[in-house]
This record gives C-alpha cells, structure tokens and sequence, in this order.
C-alpha cells in the first residue's frame, strides 16, 4: 500500500498569507485610530484647538513634551515645555492632556485666590469645590460666574484616590461630577512634578487625602507635603476641561503667542476679563470680580505718599470690623484717599463683607454674613488676586479673635496680627460697568484707558 505524501507547502503558503493579514490588519487599526487622534473631529472647516496640540507629539524623546501614554489612552505634557500656553476668559492656563475623548484638560498658570479648602470632606464638599463651581447653594461659584464664557466647558475628572505611599501615585477613583476641578497628586507626578512645567512656585492645593484626613499640597519648591491642620490657606488652582469640539481661533501655544479661543469686543468695562489690568488715576489697577453690574478693582501696588515712599498704616479702631469710623484706615481710604481722586464719579458706593469666621467653619461665604457700604475697601477672604500684592491689609476679620486682622505678609500668606501693627494699603473699590474703554490692551505694559474727560470728573 502506497502512502499519499502530506503537502506541507500549500499549507504553509496558506497560513503565512493569514499571519500577513493579521499584521496588516493590526497596523491599518492602529493606523485609523491615530489618524483619527491626529485628524480630530471631521465635519468642519474650523481649525479644532486639539488638532493643533496632537501635532506636537514627541516621538523621539518620550520623557518631555506632548507624549502619547497608550495605557491611558492619554496625550500627555511632560517636563519644563514651553509651548502649552492657552488663554481662556482672558487668563492664562497650561495644558495638561488631552484625553480619549478628545477633551484637553488645563490648569491656571497662578493661583487664583488663597483660602481654606475643607478637602478633608471630599472634593464635592469640599469649600474649594463651593467657591470653583456654581449650584444652587448661595454665594458659591465665585470663580464660575466670573469667566466670560463657560459654553466650551466640558465636566473635569479629578482624582479623589487615598494616597499613603507618594511612589505608588494612582488616579482609579474618578470624580467627574463638576466642571471645574484642581490638580491630583496624579497628574502633578505625572507632569514631571517638582522638574516640570506645573511647579510655579506657589504653594497650591492637590485634590488628594491619605489614610488620615490630610490633604496634600505642592511647597514653593515643588515638593509635594500633607497639610495637618485644616486652618492653614493655600492657593487654588482651577483645572478645567475644554470640549475636542472647541475651536482654535489663534496661537501657538507660547507664552507670548498662547493658543485662543475666544474673543469678543472690550467696548465697557463691563466687557473687562478678570485680571484685566486698568489705569485709573495714572495707577493700575486689576480687575478682581465681574459678576455683578459694577466692576471690582483693586490696586496692582501699594499706596506712597507724596514723596513716593510706602505708605504704612494701622487698621486702627476697637476691634477688626471695617468701618470709616474715625482713626481707621477704612476713615483714610474713604476721606483722604477717596477725595483725591480726579475720576471718584465712577466709583459706586458698595457692600464690603465683613462676616467673622470660626474654627468649626471656615467657609469663605461665611464673611458674607455681615457688611458695610462705603465707596473704598480691600481684598477679603475668597477674592481673586488676594495675594498678588505682599505685606498688605485685608479686611478678613482674625478667627475668634476681636483685635486681630489678615494680612498677607512677605511671603505671601494669610497671617493674623494685631489691628495696631503697621502694613502697607491695597485700596480696592467698585467702578460702574457701563464706564467706555478707550484704549489699551489690558495689561501691565499697556492698562485698558478709562473713558473719562476733565469735565466729567468735576464737581
């Protein structure tokens, strides 16, 4: 009997034509998936903002610069990159990532406020989540109310994972119920952390706990610490997703050419972003709230006196309440100051809140409970660019303590002492909103140019 030989070639030919069609199948995958990432969303001939980042993808060096994290599913900015520059409601942010979706999360480049953050609850009911986000609960959302234009806002995810051991960094517990977050241990390690573009040199929140309660926060230097008491203030930094939808108007990304996406006319200062730098009375001045009709201003420096040297005043009076009572920096600013004013017609005479904290809460909204109208007064607990400017007044009243006022001292932080000690005056004030813009660009180098003439300021 003749065996019939196996024919082993047909066979091999057979399956090396299916290995081949697996590889070519497995690359054309991959090849519309990224086409798809670099491509964007189609449809449309408006430039998308997150076309224009996936391009600057590094393939070379995967240790800095946009770097695709394929566990992730995550575009990613690592170490000291310059070119993650975008400008949103006027303020300047950095792109962190973009996600799966598309979406591109982004961090303020400083701080926005110094306050209380109340973390040890959770980021949903946390203070720092009340004072970022807008809801139903009175006096919360300060920083959502003033943005220009939330529409291209999507929900932010924030990490909320319990951290005890800083070289095992996770981010599995996934918060994404608000708009607005701030940054995780997570993303700060992942960026580069004390070597990368997120050290700022401000001391800020992170969103995470450990075992204990405490949160964690990022020094002036960069090194990541656990904050133990809930009575000291940090810095907050919001972080905020924008739509894959979200069209790129102009930009590059740098600093001086940062990526935009949005633009509208500045005809009245209602028409004014916060930060917004304005001259009034030949001093600058920053814009600090938009939400109502009247616009908050306050000054960029300290006042001088007539020979141009620091003016150094007590707050003076019985206790740390505000006031214009006699022998109080409340009577200077709404006296001396106020009356020296060439443009004082646009000044609209307003509520200051002067509403005491406790220890048992140290809600910001808490300063709400109490307030004077007068035409001048200072930064308070909550407000925008509170510590901008060092050894300065507040009017935030010292915790459980009659006599003892906040100051934002040399370093910049909060700091209780005594009404009788000695600082400089960061005067602040409300200017009507319909007051025309006649010039300028709105920054240090060329402030917003009020519309006023001689003889509207008289009388």
């Amino acid at each position: 009997m003749v065996k019939k030989r196996l024919k082993i070639r047909p066979i091999l030919v057979t399956l090396n034509i299916l290995v081949l069609l697996i590889i070519v199948g497995f690359y054309m995958f991959r090849l519309v998936k990224y086409y798809k990432k670099e491509n964007g969303k189609k449809g449309s001939s408006d430039i998308l903002l997150v076309d224009e980042i996936v391009k600057k993808q590094s393939f070379v060096d995967l240790t800095k610069g946009l770097v695709y994290d394929e566990k992730d599913d995550t575009y990613r900015y690592i170490g000291d990159v310059k070119d993650n520059y975008l400008e949103y409601s006027g303020n300047m942010f950095r792109i962190i990532e973009v996600d799966a979706d598309y979406n591109i999360k982004a961090v303020s480049e400083h701080s926005f406020t110094y306050m209380y953050s109340g973390l040890e609850k959770g980021y949903n009911d946390s203070i720092i989540n009340k004072w970022l986000n807008e809801s139903d609960e009175k006096n919360s959302g300060v920083f959502e109310r003033n943005l220009y234009n939330t529409d291209p806002l999507f929900y932010t995810t924030v990490c909320e994972d319990v951290i005890n051991d800083v070289t095992n960094i996770t981010c599995e517990k996934k918060n994404k119920e608000n708009k607005i977050g701030i940054l995780s241990l997570y993303e700060y390690a992942k960026s580069g952390g004390k070597s990368g573009y997120l050290n700022n040199g401000e001391i800020f929140y992170l969103s995470n706990l450990n075992d204990k309660n405490s949160n964690y926060y990022v020094t002036s230097e960069g090194e990541i610490s656990i904050n133990e008491l809930t009575t000291k203030a940090f810095g907050v930094r919001p972080v905020i997703t924008i739509s894959g939808d979200t069209s790129l108007l102009s930009g590059k990304g740098t600093l001086n050419n940062p990526y935009k996406i949005e633009s509208h006319d500045i005809e009245t200062v209602k028409d004014l972003y916060i930060g917004n730098i304005v001259s009034f009375d030949n001093l600058n001045y920053i814009v600090t709230d938009v939400s109502g009709d009247n616009v908050k201003i306050a000054l960029t420096d300290t006042l001088k006196t007539n020979d141009n040297d620091t003016l150094l005043k007590a707050f003076g009076g019985s206790n740390s309440i505000y006031s214009d009572s006699k022998n109080t920096i409340g009577y200077y600013l709404n006296n001396d100051f106020y009356k020296s004013l060439k443009n004082k017609n646009l000044i609209v005479k307003s509520d200051w809140y002067v509403g005491k904290l406790s220890l048992d809460n140290l809600d910001y909204s808490s300063v709400f409970a109490s307030k004077v109208s007068l035409n001048v007064g200072m930064l308070t607990l909550g407000d925008m660019f509170i510590n901008d400017v060092k050894n300065v007044f507040t009017i935030f009243r010292g915790i459980e303590e009659n006599k003892i006022i906040y100051v934002i001292n040399e370093d910049g932080n909060l700091y209780g002492d005594f009404i009788s000690s000695k600082y400089e005056v960061r005067p602040a004030f409300y200017i009507k909103g319909d007051t025309l813009i006649n010039s300028g660009k709105g920054t240090i180098d060329d402030p917003y140019e009020l519309g006023v003439n001689d003889e509207e300021t008289e009388g």
